[in-house]
């Protein structure tokens, strides 16, 4: 009798619990060591093999084009006592994970490549635990700021923001003169501090 009680319990916990995992996976993987034999390259070349770049930056003299592909993973998983008649309190626990690739290629004035780096980061993000009362209001991992659209998906609409950030779209990251930003990078950083002075 006893094992059955403890069987209904553990049923009725696990009924009361709730896990989540969210995968969101961003551009085209890169080749694998594209960044060695790079050198000498022609923009032709490099835009037949990977295609069109996703963040550049021109110079007098050079041309700055950037490539990139993440794999963000976030985990997490609430309980809630309410079968034991504690309604008012929530338990969250969450983490998360972010694998991905970075290729920065810089081009000379003949359109050859001059230099080509990769940043390769696989690490873990966070986590974090709660004690929420009646609902879960905080998210315990926010990846937020990871999982904006690719950058192409917003020069035609950064036209129409406003006048602001129109104005500063030629010294913003990715879209300028001003050089380029990897993922993640705070958006009150750099250039578009002047974007908040509305």
């Amino acid at each position: 009798m006893r094992i059955s009680v403890v069987i209904a319990l553990l049923s009725l916990a696990l009924l009361q619990g709730g896990c989540t995992q969210w995968y969101y996976e961003m551009g085209e993987a890169l080749p694998e060591s594209f960044e060695q034999d790079a050198q000498g390259k022609t923009l032709a070349n490099v835009l037949a093999e990977l295609g069109p770049p996703l963040r550049f930056a021109t110079s007098e003299d050079q041309l700055l084009m950037a490539w990139e592909a993440w794999e963000v993973r976030r985990s997490a998983l609430g309980l809630s006592l309410g079968w034991a008649g504690a309604d008012f309190l929530n338990f969250d626990w969450g983490s998360a994970e972010i694998e991905g690739d970075y290729l920065i290629v810089t081009f000379d004035a003949d359109g050859r490549v001059s230099a080509a780096q990769r940043v390769h980061r696989e690490e873990s993000l966070g986590g974090g635990a709660a004690i929420q009362p009646f609902y879960s209001f905080v998210s315990v991992v926010d990846v937020q700021d990871l999982l904006q659209p690719l950058p192409q998906h917003g020069w035609g609409a950064s036209q129409l923001l406003t006048l602001p950030q129109v104005l500063n779209n030629p010294q913003s990251p990715g879209m300028g003169d001003t050089g380029i930003e990897q993922r993640g990078t705070p958006l009150g950083a750099g250039a578009r501090t002047l974007e908040w002075l509305e």
